[in-house]
């Protein structure tokens, strides 16, 4: 009997789609510095870009003289200020057509995520305050190399809290109101020494990052920690030789060519290096080759990766500090064996403190403006802020910077 063959079936024209009443959410960081700033100077920073906060010279006792005679002490007052310089903005622009068809609120939907971002750019700053604490944790501190990065584990992370309070103490610094803002990877251990047993940090509000208290210490989670790093280099890059700092690489070639990220390998190591550090802090340009610079800018793409990445040209060997970003991953394909990232200075800053050390003026809170744009039927809608950050030398004493090997996270 013959096999009886039917047509498939082709209803699928007749299949509604509907577009969901919103959009997808966005996971952002939350913002720690509100907890812990010190805004104090706001209302006197109304008007102008400076305030002054001198401090002191220290007094010594000294014994009295046998017939009464004392010893007559010099007094110096000396300037410190906060500047309102860091002026900030994000914008975007919407068709008119774009609005009036959409099924969305785009501009207001865009323009809370360019305030979150802006309120990420500023904790970003403000924990890049860590290296100006008077005290620090490193390896040294543990029974290891004084200068390196310390490795976190179970077995010595609860004698960072200790060390941590000693440090403060030693500087006359208050008990009360101490902090530590930690990392995920910091929490993790902690959270591990402490069995899993997350109910031993107490209660949280959750407010402000806010996930318990330990030691004393009123704990705050954040992925805004500063991060730092230092690539060896005490000879010429090589052709074919790559630098790679947070997924953007960098390569080295004697003659300059167009490819994106090209580094031109100059007359000798100091130029060249001086090419490589030009080219992280000034990714969106490019510099035309001669004998002794040139080099060529990154994609947008990238030039995002290598936002508030600020690298420092140390003579025969390069720095990176980092904000907003707790960690940055670096690696390196280089000829010379000498010339790598070294592992113990790939440093997580996490911080302890007490009080409110690290003074922030905003003195223009981010909101959003509608302006037309020229020649254009839609509109640019800008986000921006104005403010500045200072740790003034009391404040550093409330600081300790614990600084975290990351290369192996």
């Amino acid at each position: 009997m013959a096999t009886k063959r039917f047509m498939a079936n082709s209803l699928s024209d007749n299949f509604p789609e509907y577009w969901s009443r919103r959009m997808q959410r966005k996971h952002e960081k939350t913002d720690v510095y509100r907890a812990i700033a010190n805004f104090e100077e706001k209302s006197l920073l109304v008007r102008g870009d400076t305030v002054h906060r001198p401090y002191r010279s220290s007094l010594v006792v000294n014994d009295l003289g046998s017939e009464g005679g004392y010893t007559r002490q010099d007094i110096t007052a000396t300037d410190s200020s906060l500047t309102i310089n860091q002026e900030k903005e994000v914008t975007f622009y919407i068709r008119e057509p774009d609005v009036i068809q959409s099924n969305y609120k785009e501009a207001n939907l865009w323009a809370d995520d360019g305030a979150v971002k802006m309120g990420n750019q500023i904790d970003g700053q403000f924990f890049g305050e860590y290296d100006n604490a008077t005290s620090s944790i490193d390896d040294g501190d543990l029974g290891g190399t004084d200068g390196n990065g310390l490795t976190l584990t179970t077995s010595n992370v609860m004698k960072i809290f200790t060390i941590a309070n000693r440090k403060l103490s030693h500087l006359d610094v208050e008990d009360n109101n101490r902090w530590a803002v930690l990392s995920p990877e910091f929490r993790e251990k902690l959270l591990e020494y402490l069995g899993g047993k997350e109910s031993s940090l107490g209660d949280s509000t959750g407010k402000n990052g806010h996930i318990g208290k330990f030691m004393g210490f009123n704990l705050y989670k954040s992925n805004s920690l500063g991060h730092s790093c230092r690539l060896e280099n005490g000879t010429i890059f090589a052709e074919g030789d790559t630098v790679t700092i947070n997924g953007v690489e960098f390569n080295f070639k004697g003659t300059l060519g167009a490819v994106a990220g090209t580094i031109h390998i100059c007359s000798d190591q100091a130029k060249t290096l001086d090419s490589l550090v030009a080219a992280i802090n000034t990714p969106g340009t490019s510099v035309d080759s001669d004998t002794d610079a040139g080099y060529v800018k990154v994609s947008a793409a990238n030039q995002a990766l290598l936002k508030n990445v600020v690298a420092t040209d140390g003579g025969t060997y390069m720095t990176l500090k980092t904000t907003g970003k707790s960690y940055i991953e670096v690696s390196e394909a280089i000829a010379a064996e000498a010339d790598i990232w070294t592992t113990t200075k790939q440093i997580q800053h996490v911080l302890f403190g007490q009080g409110k050390p690290i003074d922030l003026v905003i003195q223009k809170f981010s909101n959003f403006k509608a302006k037309d744009r020229s020649g254009y039927i839609g509109k640019d809608f800008v986000t921006w802020t104005l403010f500045g950050i200072k740790t003034f030398e009391e404040g550093a004493d409330q600081l300790v910077d614990v600084q975290i090997r990351s290369d192996a996270f």
